[in-house]
């Protein structure tokens, strides 16, 4: 977390060419949609995603509704799943709107100590729907594993996506795998799992997309559009990886 940014010496214009400019120092800048936008504006713009779903850029982020633990494209969104997420925080909302963030290693260990039976379930792939940014010619759903380890421990999870996934391929969700999901979100909700996450203006969010998972409340907005919650995302790729 870097705070304190001074959002208020520059025009929009200008934070969004330093935020850019700062990203190319800390790893590859993705498009995160199909129009290969790589600075993307999370804010509220009327989307209600189970009534709007199945058309391209229906994505939580651009609605106002509570976004339980996930990551970012894990079914590769527009063709890339990104290393590192960046937020830098323009405005906050008038309520709600809290972040918090989950270590994809203590829900492993956790789950592999009390049920190695959801554990094993959740190392194998789920059909994860990816409509809303479907590059053209790919496949509406792949299947994701919400753990993998190959020398590292990744996590790849929303929950949403994997029920679209597999009603669109037609296998339904079964009670075993219900179960396991149910399991792994409930272990993330216990008390001293998560850590909640403050945020200001003028604060910039560098989280991990490997391992951590994150959420968002929902929230009420200011009814001024020049005071509604804005915040810039960045997707980065490690260049190092």
């Amino acid at each position: 977390m870097l705070r304190g940014l001074a959002l208020d010496d520059y025009a929009e214009d200008e934070v969004r060419l330093l935020y850019a400019g700062l990203g190319t120092h800390l790893g590859t800048i993705l498009p995160q949609n199909l129009r290969g936008d790589r600075l993307y504006s999370v804010r509220d713009e009327g989307i209600r995603v189970e009534a709007d779903y199945g058309r391209t850029g229906v994505r939580f982020s651009k609605s106002n509704a509570a976004f339980d633990f996930h990551t970012d494209s894990p079914s590769r969104v527009a063709g890339n799943t990104p290393d590192v997420i960046g937020l830098l925080v323009l405005r906050t909302a008038k309520t709600g709107g809290e972040s918090a963030l989950v270590s994809g290693y203590a829900l492993h260990n956790i789950l592999r100590e009390e049920r190695p039976d959801v554990l094993r379930r959740l190392y194998r792939p789920f059909w994860v729907d990816r409509r809303a940014e479907l590059p053209p010619g790919e496949d509406p759903v792949l299947p994701v594993p919400v753990f993998t380890f190959d020398g590292r421990l990744t996590v790849r999870y929303l929950r949403f996506y994997i029920t679209k996934g597999q009603e669109w391929k037609g296998e339904p969700l079964r009670s075993a795998d219900v179960e396991a999901l149910d399991v792994f979100e409930e272990v993330m909700l216990r008390p001293g799992v998560a850590v909640k996450v403050p945020a200001e203006s003028g604060d910039l969010q560098l989280v991990s997309n490997t391992f951590l998972l994150h959420s968002r409340t929902s929230y009420e907005d200011h009814a001024a559009p020049e005071r509604k919650r804005h915040y810039l995302r960045l997707w980065l790729a490690d260049q190092d990886a």
